[in-house]
């Protein structure tokens, strides 16, 4: 496989500022007001949550990049209705650790486990990478997401096509066994364990789809 220089990074967004540590330098929550345009928020405070925005053009950030894949998890029994989440943890090149959640079996999260493993399987989970995200048109607009590496993007096509049959027959318990086998293959092959870095579990809510 053949790709391009990276280009130069930039900050994730001005607020991300942190120090070079193992602790999470922000929390994101994926699609958490259906009624806005935005799909990554930023948890501040107790269970409260801001859109993150482009400075320059006021317009939703839709791309994190540069950044590699550090953690992942999967956190059962979340909030009131005991939501099992996908946890992601991204670093930036400037050392900054970012995590994201979002439902497990949402659309948003089968896309970003389909690119991961097609980085696994394509030996390039050591890659930097752009995760870029965006809203559907129709019906309720469910968040989607893909992962690239130096504009290319990767996936993986097995999963993809065992996910959308599963989708196809409404066969829930499959898609989240899908899901739950691929996070476990991405943690084993970066080397993560749930105690390296320290999360908050109870500040994060429901509202992602």
């Amino acid at each position: 496989m053949t790709l391009a220089p990276t280009a130069p990074s930039t900050d994730i967004v001005t607020q991300l500022a942190g120090d070079n540590s193992n602790s999470v330098s922000m929390m994101i929550g994926i699609g958490i007001v259906k009624d806005s345009e935005a799909v990554f928020f930023e948890y501040v405070g107790e269970k409260e949550h801001k859109a993150l925005m482009l400075p320059q053009t006021g317009k939703p950030l839709s791309r994190i990049g540069d950044v590699q894949l550090t953690g992942i998890s999967v956190a059962d029994d979340i909030g009131e209705f005991k939501a099992s989440k996908l946890n992601l943890y991204f670093t930036t090149e400037l050392g900054v650790t970012v995590m994201m959640t979002s439902g497990l079996t949402t659309l948003w999260s089968q896309c970003v486990l389909t690119g991961l493993m097609g980085l696994f399987d394509s030996q390039l989970l050591e890659e930097r990478i752009c995760l870029d995200t965006w809203k559907g048109k129709n019906g309720m607009r469910p968040c989607f997401a893909a992962i690239r590496v130096r504009g290319q993007k990767i996936s993986d096509q097995s999963m993809f096509d065992q996910l959308k049959e599963s989708r196809a027959a409404k066969d829930d318990h499959k898609v989240e066994a899908i899901m739950r086998d691929a996070v476990n293959i991405l943690a084993a092959a970066i080397g993560y364990e749930e105690a390296e870095l320290a999360i908050v579990e109870e500040n994060v809510v429901e509202g992602d789809f």
